[in-house]
């Protein structure tokens, strides 16, 4: 039998900084959420829905990135270090295009984005240009993307999170000095000003790295993955993530359509779930950089081991997140908003959040480990089935015409989540001592 790696610390020493990355991420949301909720609630239901559609367009565009982390860890395996900055620079080429296009297209749809879902314009029009102001920083955040990929790939990810928590410290200043007078839209202008921060700083550190010379970070004419390559793993992942995020978008409309009470619960429990969701992106990061290393030493029991130790490590981590959140559940409800009705629903509704962590968990690290081994299709129709499919209709059916609320909503998401964690930890069961194809993809 192949002897193969432990998996645990590798997981760990680079899970750790991409977690604590991914959860920056999110804490610029809550921040948002939390001063918007305490200082100007009743603006929480026009930042909710102005947030619907730009995560759609942000989530399909991260996705589409994902074969620089991807292809940059497989050049390493392949002992082309210069390779991986091939896969950065064209990653950000990408990343500009996309995020430009996005802006583009939620200025165009404007109010109409809204109201052809059945949001009534007194939701609909305070909305519009809180969505139009975060449309803006698409095209930043899309950069910071490509470069922390880059890192994560090279196993440099203590600077993606270094920079991405220095940029939450200057949205909660910008939140706390604009959100008073101007609301959600304040909160919306302060996104953008944090991300010209975000990128700005990641891109000029990693031009000056230290080592930048060996990964061909300023060198043109290196061989590497070429614009197909990166597309043939990010095209799927975008797609798959365009729905997922378009299928919870959906919720936030059904959520709309019962009311703005029912709207800003489902803003927040969907924010603290997205929150213990980081930690799962963590180890799915992981995962799949050090399977997609594995692939390119063409040793396919250390992928193996690497994709089992992953899902394993994600299930502790979930069970943790979901007896803290059942612990402290009358306290979370109260810091995210003043209102006590809403706060005291929040605590009623902990307990069915708490149980969709794990399979939500679990397919997110599932997709990662087969995406990185070259799969990358089979997890899109996953997702297309369990998240466009299953969750949407699930989630109307319970929430409206059972009248369930926001509790209908969120079984919905623990069905959804299930069923994709099923599907693809029974694919990755079957594949995983297969070697893929090598189909990287060279100038």
């Amino acid at each position: 039998m192949a002897q193969t790696r432990p998996y645990v610390a590798a997981l760990l020493r680079l899970a750790g900084p991409v977690a604590l990355a991914r959860l920056g991420i999110i804490g610029m949301a809550i921040v948002d959420v939390v001063v918007v909720g305490q200082l100007a609630p009743d603006e929480l239901p026009h930042q909710a829905l102005g947030w619907a559609p730009t995560a759609v367009f942000l989530v399909a565009a991260i996705g589409l990135l994902q074969g620089v982390q991807v292809l940059a860890a497989r050049t390493l395996g392949e002992k082309n270090p210069e390779g991986a900055g091939v896969a950065l620079r064209r990653g950000l080429v990408l990343a500009l295009v996309a995020g430009l296009l996005s802006a583009a297209l939620m200025w165009l749809g404007g109010e109409r984005i809204f109201t052809a879902f059945g949001i009534g314009a007194d939701l609909a029009g305070p909305s519009t240009p809180v969505m139009m102001v975060l449309a803006l920083s698409i095209p930043l955040h899309l950069l910071y993307i490509a470069g922390t990929y880059f890192l994560e790939a090279i196993k440099k990810p203590g600077i993606g999170s270094a920079v991405m928590w220095a940029a939450n410290i200057v949205n909660l200043a910008l939140n706390l000095l604009w959100v008073p007078e101007h609301g959600a839209i304040g909160s919306a202008w302060a996104t953008v000003a944090a991300r010209v921060f975000l990128s700005g700083v990641l891109l000029v550190w990693i031009f000056l790295l230290r080592d930048g010379a060996h990964y061909g970070v300023r060198k043109l004419g290196a061989k590497g993955p070429s614009f197909s390559a990166l597309l043939a793993v990010g095209v799927a992942a975008a797609v798959s993530q365009a729905v997922e995020a378009g299928a919870f978008s959906a919720m936030t409309v059904i959520a709309g359509r019962i009311g703005a009470h029912v709207v800003s619960a489902y803003q927040i429990m969907l924010n603290l779930m997205a929150f213990v969701f980081m930690v799962a992106l963590g180890l799915a990061t992981a995962t799949a950089v050090l399977v997609s290393e594995a692939i390119g030493r063409k040793a396919p029991h250390d992928a193996a081991r690497a994709g089992w130790t992953g899902i394993g490590l994600n299930a502790i981590a979930m069970i943790i997140a979901a007896i803290a959140i059942l612990m402290f559940a009358e306290q979370i409800g109260r810091a995210y908003t003043a209102d006590a009705t809403l706060a005291a629903l929040l605590a009623s509704l902990m307990w069915v959040a708490a149980l969709a962590l794990h399979p939500d968990g679990a397919q997110v690290v599932a997709a990662s480990a087969l995406r990185a081994r070259g799969d990358n299709w089979f997890p899109t129709f996953s997702h297309i089935l369990a998240y466009a499919v299953v969750m949407p209709v699930l989630g109307y059916w319970l929430a409206e015409r059972q009248g369930m609320g926001v509790a209908g909503l969120l079984f919905a998401i623990f069905w959804a989540s299930v069923l994709s964690a099923a599907v693809l930890l029974l694919r990755w069961r079957v594949l995983a001592n297969r070697l893929p194809k090598q189909a990287t993809q060279t100038d």
